[in-house]
């Protein structure tokens, strides 16, 4: 999995209830955020939302 892949699936996780504009310009700056992380700081968010990192 690519670090933009894992960023994804996270942020799809975090927000996967919320549809509004202010829902969907949140994703895209946390999404953004994550993209500046490290991927093994990636891989421990991911774990915190059950996201499995093979």
């Amino acid at each position: 999995m690519t670090k933009e892949q894992l960023a994804l699936c996270i942020t799809r996780a975090m927000y996967q209830d919320r549809q509004s504009l202010d829902s969907f310009n949140a994703y895209q700056s946390i999404k953004s955020y994550f993209l500046d992380l490290e991927m093994d700081d990636l891989i421990g968010i991911a774990s915190q939302y059950g996201i499995r990192v093979q």
